[in-house]
């Protein structure tokens, strides 16, 4: 049975700060502790390994491990042990968190629209709730808009990333 080895120093600060960022964004601290340790691990990591190395009981990692995987930001592999469950990081993990906050962009311009709606049959609102959504929703356009010029740029991006690097593996004696 192989163990995965303990994080460095820096690797543990890296970690620590993962778990403080997913924090402040209002998602739960281990969850930003298990990628912060997976984004350090080149191997899968098995839940036992994650139990070890975060000290946290088994459940609460299982059940954050289960949260990132259906958010896509880890993914479940095949790993030493097949009796045991090991992650790593998504290979697109930061988009694919990107693609979270475009979805809650998304559900709040909706939010906006809906109740102005509402406000605009009603007729019974203050003109300061319906100041306040117009201005909402005309905030979550423009960072529509620029979220969608975003995933269209870092896609070209990530490709110029990838050539580059197969260039340099190409030329780069072994």
């Amino acid at each position: 049975m192989s163990e995965v080895q303990a994080p460095s120093r820096t690797e543990k600060e890296l970690i620590e700060k993962f778990g403080n960022i997913y924090e402040s964004y209002g998602l739960r601290r281990l969850q930003g502790l298990i990628v912060g340790l997976l984004l350090t691990k080149s191997d899968p990591v098995s839940l036992d390994d994650m139990v070890r190395i975060l000290d946290r009981s088994k459940g609460p990692i299982s059940i954050s491990v289960r949260r990132l995987d259906e958010m896509d930001l880890v993914r479940k592999v095949e790993g030493p042990n097949n009796r045991r469950n090991y992650y790593e990081s998504h290979p697109n993990i930061f988009f694919n968190n990107f693609k979270f906050n475009m979805r809650t962009v998304r559900e709040n311009r909706a939010l906006a629209e809906r109740f102005l709606n509402r406000i605009d049959s009603s007729g019974d609102e203050t003109e300061k709730t319906k100041r306040s959504l117009e201005h909402m929703e005309a905030f979550y356009d423009l960072m529509g808009s620029f979220f969608e010029d975003f995933a269209e740029r870092w896609w070209e991006v990530k490709q110029e990333r990838l050539e580059t690097a197969s260039d340099q593996e190409a030329v780069t004696p072994r």
